[in-house]
């Protein structure tokens, strides 16, 4: 399952039997049915406690990039296509009320530098994604930054964060009458006074948490196409952290929607082997899995990798895709202890010679895929 499961059940059982057996062809023949049947025995909790153990390990030995000394982290939320199944229609909803096909929501805690996905939670499609965001905050610690988009700026929400000592940065919309006295105010930057009021003054009596007001800072960014983006942030240290830098910050959210690419286009998280609830939580978190261990094969490269005393145009980096595409199969021979250390070196090795060039500021509209016809019928899986 860790192998990037994409085929039919039966070509890919054959694929993995090829590769234990290390056989051009490999008389050893198990069942689709029987494969299904012994899934149901495993709980997608060990593909979440095996991640929690390899992002642990990781920031535990790897020498991190950080921002201005914090771990910086993104979360998104995003909604996946399930088959059409009758069980998946009851447990996880649908998108839209029309809509033909079941549907889940998927937030993830990203952290940009890195390209490691700390946590990912998957919800029914009528979770909110602030719920499902306050989960996240059980995987992060104290001095971490977190970037937000629209849509999760909410008093009560950042008082979650000041609890756990949680530095954020969100974009904010401008219909509220303390932004609104910003743009008015001609700055670019301030610190202004946030009451706790109406559905923020409701949920902290709910949750029974503090309801005075916030001193946040409030930063304007002006866009090259002429609109303006506000963002509220707990960096209140003006001398620390200066009005210039915040554009950047913001931008670098983007990461975790280029994870999420990743995750849709590269891995194919949509392209499920199984009808049932545990099937997809097990499809899901088994890739994202594949996806960080690609990661940590990537980061390695980068550190090892030596770049020509040449004068370039322009930077580069490692190209994910193809530490993705090195993992099939070779990740069969490392979990099984097919191959030893020197299986993994030359892995890191080839990695680091596949290099994508990083051109700055480019951009290209976004296409609505809301109506897109369901990509992975079950009946016709890819057979290879």
């Amino acid at each position: 399952m860790l192998n990037a499961l994409n085929g039919s059940i039966q070509a890919e059982l054959c694929r993995f039997f090829n590769v234990i057996d290390d056989s051009y062809l490999s008389t050893t023949s198990v069942s689709t049915a029987a494969f299904c049947k012994a899934r149901m025995k495993l709980s997608h909790q060990a593909f979440i406690e095996l991640n929690d153990d390899l992002v642990q390990e990781f920031y535990d030995v790897a020498n991190i990039d950080k921002w201005h000394g914090h771990r910086l982290l993104a979360v998104d939320g995003s909604v996946t296509q399930l088959p059409q199944s009758k069980e998946l229609f009851e447990h996880y909803g649908r998108a839209r009320s029309n809509a033909g096909m079941p549907a889940v929501r998927l937030s993830q805690l990203y952290d940009v530098k890195n390209n490691m996905t700390v946590d990912l939670q998957v919800e029914s499609h009528a979770v909110g994604e602030r719920d499902m965001a306050l989960k996240h905050l059980n995987k992060t610690q104290a001095g971490d930054l977190v970037v937000y988009d629209r849509g999760y700026p909410a008093v009560w929400f950042y008082k979650y964060h000041m609890l756990k000592n949680i530095d954020f940065c969100m974009r904010i919309v401008k219909s509220s009458n303390v932004v609104k006295a910003f743009i008015e105010s001609g700055k670019y930057s301030d610190v202004v006074n946030f009451p706790c009021i109406e559905k923020s003054l409701r949920r902290c009596r709910k949750d029974k948490i503090s309801t005075e007001p916030l001193n946040l800072r409030l930063v304007r960014v002006d866009l090259p196409s002429g609109q303006v983006e506000i963002l509220v942030s707990s960096l209140t240290d003006q001398q620390a952290y200066p009005t210039s830098i915040f554009a950047d910050l913001y931008h670098q959210r983007w990461g975790v929607e280029e994870d999420y690419k990743i995750l849709k286009s590269r891995l194919n998280i949509e392209n499920y082997s199984s009808l049932s609830v545990e099937g997809i939580l097990q499809d899901l978190h088994a890739k994202l899995l594949t996806k960080n261990l690609a990661s940590v094969a990537a980061f390695d490269a980068r550190m090892a990798l030596i770049l020509p005393e040449t004068t370039r145009r322009y930077e580069y980096k490692i190209n994910i895709t193809f530490a993705i595409n090195q993992l099939k199969d070779n990740v069969v021979r490392l979990m099984m202890k097919l191959a030893g250390a020197e299986l993994s070196r030359l892995l890191i090795s080839k990695i680091s010679k596949s290099l994508s060039v990083i051109r700055p500021n480019r951009k290209f509209s976004r296409r609505d895929k809301r109506f897109t016809p369901n990509k992975y019928p079950m009946s016709y899986k890819r057979v290879c």
